[in-house]
């Protein structure tokens, strides 16, 4: 059982009858001091950091970070002080990186989230903002974890969120994130940001 439905079972046997996914619409920022661009696209290089298995390598994210600058799209990178080392190795691979890397607080999330065409990114909670906040996201997971059971859901009428998964993520290749990620970048009408 997906774990939505399993809090919506607890919180229902605690007397709350219903819990639809949540609406972010009231997560709202300035997120201006950024100097996000016109067109991006946001990537999670990190992840748990007691949980590496759920971590694409670095230098695959930069290799689909290159992808999209020749595709005419800014990669950014966002992530907490310990996502510092996978964002350099990204922005050495790919200089028209727009790292954000320790430079965003919570509130800044859902906003940055939003204006991306494309999220790309680990198993992590920052994918699942991406997917309540109507975002077409490619989401990678590995052995530590279960799509079945904790993948990212969007509200209906979104896309749902494209899981990818390898036993081992360093065996995930870059062409088939590339081609996913593509795929969504190439739609003729991008949802609304």
């Amino acid at each position: 059982m997906h774990l939505v439905e399993a809090q919506a079972g607890q919180l229902a046997d605690a007397g709350v009858p219903e819990t639809p996914l949540s609406d972010l619409s009231w997560w709202q920022a300035d997120i201006r001091r950024l100097g996000l661009p016109e067109e991006y696209a946001v990537l999670l290089p990190g992840g748990a950091p007691h949980r590496p298995g759920k971590r694409w390598p670095a230098k695959r994210f930069a290799a689909v970070a290159r992808r999209l600058a020749e595709f005419g799209i800014t990669p950014v990178t966002i992530g907490g002080p310990p996502e510092a080392e996978e964002a350099a190795t990204i922005v050495s691979a790919c200089p028209d990186t727009h790292d954000l890397t320790g430079q965003t607080a919570l509130m800044d999330l859902a906003p940055v989230m939003r204006g991306a065409r494309v999220v790309v990114g680990n198993d992590t909670g920052p994918m699942h903002v991406a997917a309540l906040v109507g975002r077409p996201c490619v989401v990678l997971f590995g052995a530590d974890s279960d799509p079945e059971l904790s993948r990212p859901r969007a509200h209906s009428g979104n896309p749902a969120p494209i899981v990818l998964r390898a036993a081992d993520l360093a065996d995930l290749p870059v062409d088939t994130v590339w081609k996913a990620a593509s795929d969504i970048l190439r739609e003729p009408n991008p949802l609304p940001r």
